[in-house]
């Protein structure tokens, strides 16, 4: 199990030698041009008694420090370019090692949940709008998904993983991917967050965050779900529909369960 190949080292958060050499030049630079003449500015505007134009002071010392002038600027340069080279991976690498360490923490959550099976707060589905029997788009497909989305944040909320049967066995998403107007994980989001949006309400945008994870060379989907403050209605079209989580299925509840079950659960 392990990050998609399919994303560049720089996305997977991985530390590269091109991306450290990029990260020093630019710091390099901008310790040269930036941090040297701030701090020289800064120094001389204090030293004057704050009084002039700190601004004339700041481009005077850029215009020395591009000077080149004399073995004095040139040794300063190289200690402010050095300064920021630091500075420069400094960040870099803690952001990079921030990324891992979610990344990690992401691959063991997913495992975690592969291996309990499905149950009131998992849920697995093989595509989102592929039909495998019958090799087509299939739309109700992607309404069991919306269902399942409802019933998770009309309870307590869920994990929902696509691209993993009913056994926890990866089926991947490239069926899926082939069907979107833009293949991959970007087209795959957006159309996730679209069904929620015209299916549920824009508004519960926010309560589905989806991730990906390659896994055995496949990629899936997993969509953190959260409860809802707010009941949650599925438009099918003919009218509203309300579900909860139930055991490991979604169920439909009528006007007077709803009413009832909103009443406990959602005030």
């Amino acid at each position: 199990m392990k990050p998609s190949n399919g994303m560049d080292n720089q996305k997977r958060g991985v530390l590269t030698r091109q991306g450290l050499l990029i990260a020093a030049a630019i710091g390099f630079v901008v310790g040269i041009i930036i941090i040297q003449p701030l701090g020289i500015s800064l120094f001389q505007y204090d030293q004057g008694g704050d009084t002039g134009k700190w601004s004339f002071l700041f481009k005077n010392a850029v215009g020395q420090a591009l000077g080149f002038g004399d073995m004095d600027q040139i040794l300063k340069n190289i200690l402010f370019g050095i300064m920021g080279s630091s500075l420069a991976l400094m960040f870099y690498t803690r952001k990079t090692i921030f990324r891992l360490n979610r990344e990690k923490v992401g691959v063991t959550l997913i495992r975690e949940l592969l291996d309990k099976g499905e149950n009131h707060e998992v849920e697995f589905k093989s595509t989102l709008r592929w039909d495998l029997r019958q090799g087509k788009v299939n739309k109700a497909l992607e309404m069991v998904v919306a269902k399942t989305i409802a019933g998770f944040m009309n309870t307590e909320g869920g994990h929902l993983i696509i691209g993993v049967d009913d056994e926890g066995r990866i089926v991947g998403l490239e069926q899926d991917y082939g069907t979107l107007k833009k293949p991959g994980k970007d087209g795959f989001e957006q159309y996730i967050m679209q069904l929620v949006s015209v299916n549920l309400g824009t508004h519960f945008c926010p309560l589905a965050k989806v991730a990906f994870y390659e896994f055995k060379e496949r990629d899936i989907c997993y969509v953190r779900v959260h409860k809802s403050q707010k009941p949650v209605y599925l438009d099918l079209g003919d009218r509203s529909h309300f579900f909860i989580r139930t055991g490991n299925g979604t169920r439909e509840l009528d006007m007077p369960e709803a009413m009832d079950y909103m009443e406990i659960h959602l005030n």
